[in-house]
């Protein structure tokens, strides 16, 4: 299967521009991230993905990701691995990242959380 890039599902969320391509079984996904801010957006916030396990690699610019209880200051060719139920977040401005996601991502098994973990 080819996914060409005019081909990939673009997701805009206000700060963060998501190109989605999504492996025929949804057992893998790739995503492209373009960051000029925070993401979630509200500080003290955090994405918690209860299934997924996912890798981010840093391709343009610097910036920082939250993962757990650390803070990661981060720049192009860098990686971070995020375990499922870990505490996500990440701020930079021109800021873009490739994520490897097992299985792809859906909605249902992500929350928002605050500082603790305790779902928003």
């Amino acid at each position: 299967m080819l996914i060409k890039k005019n081909q990939a599902k673009i997701v805009d969320q206000g700060t963060k521009i998501i190109r989605k391509y999504t492996a025929s079984d949804k057992q893998l996904e790739i995503n492209h991230m373009i960051l000029n801010g925070r993401t979630p957006e509200k500080k003290g916030t955090f994405l918690c993905e209860t299934k997924l396990h996912f890798m981010v690699f840093v391709i343009k610019g610097k910036g920082k990701i939250f993962r757990g209880n650390e803070v990661f200051n981060v720049k192009e060719g860098d990686c971070i691995d995020v375990p499922p139920k870990t505490k996500f977040a990440a701020e930079g401005y021109d800021f873009e990242y490739i994520t490897v996601e097992s299985p792809a991502w859906y909605p249902e098994q992500a929350k928002i959380v605050d500082k603790d973990g305790n779902v928003l």
